[in-house]
């Protein structure tokens, strides 16, 4: 009777089986552990990222294959509608965020979330060429303006210390949900019917309402009988205790329905010099993005001998080491200074990077395979520090009664990059072979440079108009200490 307890074999040595067997899986368990966040909250808003990335991954890749054979769009026509959907999108989350800094940010997001459920549904309806081109400008617009917005209502949501790690944990659970989504629209693919394509719609329409649903399901939270008095109470305790809004948390200010007055009073952020050189040296030290998808497969195949297959290998690398390492990256970036250490943490592996790309091109087959590899790891780990350091550094930096429209402003520079970076690649950097990475090292080095001396807390409010002579900036309730934060503390540190 092989199931029963009598016939299972005991002792010692099954115990070390048991064990070697049991050990994988607690790795595994541990990994995932680590991964996400460490709050319930978190982890709710984590899932609902999953969702989305799954969605988002079946569409981005089946959907241009179905617009072109299927409905029968030409694939110029196409390109021309993304490219020019691509410069709406530019623009779209500015105004975004300054709805957002009025009627809260949380209730702003929900809704650009349903209406992308709405929007990306239609798609499944489309069979011509003026509904796609007019859902594919909406959406973009609308993509771009939920982006800056989910660093905001995460870090309502979560606060303090807890919002660098989860921050981390959807970003790496993305790369999980996309890689998740490619595998299922392959299945699309195979099948290759308008039925198959419609419900790979519909299920992508699917995520943003899940993710939609969770975000509005913890602003009500906040919303209850409970929440509301907890949040009054915090109020009064910092008022007593001379603390700013930024202390009691603007996610419960907005559940307890209090109008905010302070974009008013907040300059606009194309008006703060300080905070656009961050912005554009961010945009330009993102070009590691365009390396890695752009630049790449053109120079593998192109400027060394390694095989055309390994590009395939090298993209997995750089997807394995992004889940790996966001979430560990994350600790050390639990205050502003150390945020602004890791800017140093993340020039040097790209400068190296750039070194080893260039001596790829000078060495046999595989030697310059394994020379991209470590090119690719050391992009990695670059484009990783950066991207938990500037989380964290943008959000501070953002006055807290403007923080969406100034967080939707940081976003320019990163879509900046994107329209510009694709041009310098092709036309510049790969022609030039050595001379162009050393180039690319020199951007990377100046901007780097430009984000150290740029980023940091404010050491002055910044307001449109100067406080009442009779109050001192440092007094309780004086515009000062309402509208913009000082430097945060530790624990109100958020990326």
């Amino acid at each position: 009777m092989s199931g029963s307890p009598a016939s299972a074999p005991s002792g010692p040595g099954t115990d070390r089986a048991d064990g070697a067997a049991g050990r994988p899986a607690g790795r595994l368990l541990r990994l995932v552990l680590a991964i996400l966040p460490s709050t319930a909250a978190g982890r709710k808003l984590a899932a609902g990222a999953v969702a989305d990335s799954v969605g988002s991954g079946m569409f981005l890749a089946a959907s241009t294959l179905y617009f072109v054979t299927v409905v029968g769009i030409p694939a110029t026509r196409v390109g021309a509608v993304i490219s020019i959907a691509g410069i709406i999108g530019l623009i779209s989350p500015v105004p975004f965020g300054r709805l957002a800094d009025r009627v809260g940010p949380t209730r702003v997001y929900v809704a650009l979330l349903a209406a992308r459920g709405v929007g990306y549904a239609g798609f499944a309806l489309v069979d011509s060429f003026w509904p796609y081109a007019v859902l594919t400008c909406v959406l973009t617009a609308l993509d771009r303006g939920c982006s800056p917005l989910q660093q905001v209502v995460v870090g309502l949501i979560e606060g303090g210390e807890n919002q660098a790690r989860t921050m981390a944990s959807i970003r790496s659970v993305r790369n999980i949900g996309l890689t998740a989504g490619f595998l299922l629209a392959g299945a699309v693919l195979a099948i290759e019917h308008r039925a198959a394509f419609a419900s790979l719609f519909l299920g992508n329409a699917l995520t943003f309402f899940v993710i939609a649903l969770v975000v509005e399901r913890l602003r009500r939270g906040l919303e209850s009988p409970a929440g509301a008095t907890t949040a009054k109470q915090a109020g009064a305790g910092a008022e007593k205790t001379g603390a700013g809004p930024e202390k009691t948390g603007p996610l419960a200010q907005e559940a307890a329905g209090e109008p905010d007055s302070g974009p008013a009073r907040v300059r606009s952020p194309f008006l703060d010099l300080r905070f656009l050189l961050f912005t554009v040296s961010n945009g330009i030290l993102s070009l590691h993005d365009s390396v890695l998808f752009l630049l790449l497969p053109l120079w593998l195949t192109t400027a060394t001998s390694a095989p055309a297959s390994a590009v395939s290998v090298l993209l997995a690398v750089n997807t394995v080491l992004t889940v790996l390492l966001q979430v560990y990256v994350a600790k050390f970036a639990d205050t502003t200074a150390r945020a602004l250490r890791l800017i140093w943490f993340a020039l040097v592996p790209l400068l190296l990077s750039c070194g080893v790309f260039a001596g790829a091109e000078y060495v046999p087959a595989w030697p310059a395979a394994a020379f991209a590899v470590i090119a690719v790891v050391l992009l990695t780990v670059g484009e990783n520090v950066h991207s938990v350091a500037v989380w964290n550094l943008s959000y501070d930096m953002s006055p807290a009664p403007a923080r969406a429209r100034y967080l939707a402003t940081f976003s320019l520079g990163v879509t900046g990059q994107q329209i510009v970076g694709p041009v310098l690649m092709t036309a510049v950097v790969l022609p030039l072979g050595t001379s162009g990475w050393a180039l690319l090292a020199g951007v990377f080095l100046l901007a780097g440079l430009g984000l150290r001396a740029t980023g940091g807390p404010r050491p002055a409010p910044t307001a449109d108009r100067a406080p009442e002579p009779a109050v001192t900036a440092g007094a309780i309730g004086s515009p000062a200490s309402t509208d913009t934060p000082t430097t945060p503390t530790p624990s109100e540190v958020t990326s």
